[in-house]
């Protein structure tokens, strides 16, 4: 893929000495050598890579699966709320950032806790939507207490540590307007127990997630939700989608230069 292409940016919250946001350094050229070294690129562009300044004011609604992007990053997210960044700029691209970093908030460890899940769901939620998705998010991760065997607190076996991380590899905005926005972001989870004796390991899932969110209260806040399997790139674990389909992906779902 031609680092030509503009990119999606999760931005990192400027560092409280910093002045201004700086340039941002471009990535190697990535070519289809596989999913392990597309990860790898955003790990190594978190310690590498700076922001770069400035930011656009889309207007208008986007046609579904378009894959353009503004070239300039808009302003980081502004702080966090339980440890979920928030403060996004009210943009196309802002709405990206917002929902890749909701994604990976809400396929967190810590949303199998009740306390921290109820943080999660009140720093990302918009207000008319949180009551419904925190109802929706009990449900669901109490069982997956049980399919884990944790405890009703979250808590892993002792001798085991439990693993839950999303892990963000592109986005993709379906509609967008200055109201609301729907952004699909593909990724992989990791999910299980890591120890000895472990009867759940680790193992890893791909998928698209759907985000729908709104402009409230001055800020990007999740309204609603949907997830699907794939496209899932050559696995032990699922079934490996078609060359086609992990090329259109690849085409339209952007890289992350940056992560939370």
């Amino acid at each position: 893929m031609s680092d030509e292409l503009p990119r999606t940016r999760t931005l990192l919250p400027p560092r409280p000495d910093a002045v201004g946001v700086p340039a941002r350094r471009r990535n190697p050229v990535l070519s289809g050598i596989g999913v392990v070294v597309v990860i790898m690129v955003v790990v190594l562009t978190l310690a590498y890579a700076s922001r770069r300044g400035g930011g656009d004011t889309p207007s208008g609604t986007e046609n579904a699966g378009s894959s353009q992007s503004a070239t300039t990053t808009g302003a980081p997210p502004s702080g966090a709320l339980s440890g979920v960044p928030v403060g996004y700029a009210h943009t196309r691209e802002g709405a990206q950032s917002a929902a890749a970093n909701y994604s990976t908030a809400y396929g967190s460890s810590a949303m199998f806790k009740p306390a921290s899940r109820r943080a999660v769901i009140s720093a990302l939620a918009a207000p008319t939507a949180k009551d419904g998705l925190l109802t929706r998010a009990d449900g669901a991760f109490a069982a997956q207490n049980t399919l884990f065997g944790l405890d009703a607190e979250g808590n892993a076996p002792k001798g085991l540590t439990f693993v839950c991380r999303a892990l963000p590899v592109g986005t993709k905005v379906a509609a967008y307007t200055p109201d609301s926005a729907t952004v699909e972001v593909w990724g992989a989870g990791l999910i299980g127990l890591a120890g000895a004796g472990s009867t759940k390991p680790v193992t890893e899932a791909w998928t698209t997630t759907t985000m729908r969110l709104s402009w409230a209260d001055g800020d990007w806040k999740l309204v609603d939700f949907s997830q699907k399997e794939g496209p899932t790139p050559v696995s032990g674990l699922q079934g490996a989608s078609g060359a086609e389909e992990i090329a259109q992906a690849v085409r339209d779902f952007e890289e992350l230069r940056y992560a939370r």
